[in-house]
């Protein structure tokens, strides 16, 4: 019986070589594109949720902003207490800082005031309806952990003067009646309010009707972009018309980091209506230098 050799002839083993090498080259592209594209999803979805993130929290605390209040300041400017316009009709992106006034709504919601009040009752304080000031005080200091109160409180009243230096955004107190922002403290009577400034509420010189509207607010807030780190802060627990900054060192502002590798924080508003957009590099494909990951948000708040 004759035995079949079964060897590869000289031909045949380069032709399978240089298959394997034509495979092998395509398969280590194909992992590598596998592997860029793994990253980059892994890096997209990180991005995407954080900038989500970071754009819904500032949408909520705008949702309750004085809608009057909103301005941008230019943080790098030297006096940047004096370096402020309003947001309203704003074109130059350049002014990396957003602050505006919240009303405060759990009050109103948990009904410690009412927001109406009845201007006839006292020269000196105000009458309103349906609220408490003990309540109000003590829900102050609990969303403030103690370290704000109803003497850190003012009132906006509906069709008041709402220009952009009546706030207080200049850093010096407010001390009279004049304002946007009146300053009060605790009145005769717990459904009172009393001035805690010169002037008193006979000069509002508001609408003629017997009751009328008005907002609380104990505190402002601000989103930072600090553009040499990249970072988003937010800033709370200040009160501009106490002659407060967001940056003042040594007050009691709680400050909070949103996100980090942040190449852009846009805003603008029209007829009252703002929209902020938060724009994201991430620096976690360094080593991939043709690809360049930009991740941005973009919201509307009424």
């Amino acid at each position: 019986m004759k035995m079949k050799k079964y060897a590869f002839t000289m031909i045949e083993l380069v032709f399978v070589i240089v298959v394997m090498g034509i495979i092998g080259k395509f398969a280590t592209e194909f992992l590598a594109q596998a592997y860029r594209h793994f990253i980059s999803t892994k890096v997209q979805d990180k991005y995407q949720n954080q900038s989500q993130t970071a754009i819904d929290f500032i949408a909520k605390r705008l949702q309750y902003r004085v809608k009057a209040s909103v301005i941008v300041r230019d943080q790098t400017n030297a006096d940047n207490t004096a370096n402020y316009k309003l947001l309203e009709g704003f074109q130059n992106n350049g002014y990396d800082v957003l602050e505006w006034v919240s009303y405060d709504v759990e009050g109103l919601r948990s009904q410690t005031w009412s927001g109406i009040y009845n201007k006839n009752l006292s020269n000196t304080e105000l009458y309103s309806p349906e609220t408490n000031t003990t309540h109000i005080d003590s829900l102050i200091s609990t969303l403030s952990y103690g370290h704000s109160h109803i003497t850190d409180a003012a009132l906006f009243f509906i069709g008041s003067n709402s220009d952009k230096d009546s706030w207080g955004w200049d850093g010096v107190a407010i001390n009279d009646f004049t304002q946007s922002m009146k300053p009060i403290k605790v009145g005769s009577s717990t459904k009172q309010f009393a001035s805690d400034t010169t002037g008193n509420f006979s000069t509002l010189n508001l609408k003629n009707s017997i009751y009328n509207s008005y907002q609380l607010s104990w505190t402002a807030n601000a989103i930072v972009f600090d553009s040499a780190t990249q970072q988003l802060w937010f800033y709370t627990n200040y009160q501009p018309w106490e002659g407060d900054t967001y940056n003042d060192i040594g007050k009691n502002i709680q400050k909070v980091l949103l996100m980090e590798e942040i190449s852009d924080f846009r805003k603008k508003q029209r007829k009252g209506i703002i929209t902020i957009k938060v724009c994201s590099i991430s620096s976690q494909l360094k080593d991939l230098p043709e690809d360049e990951f930009l991740t941005c948000k973009e919201k509307t708040i009424l």
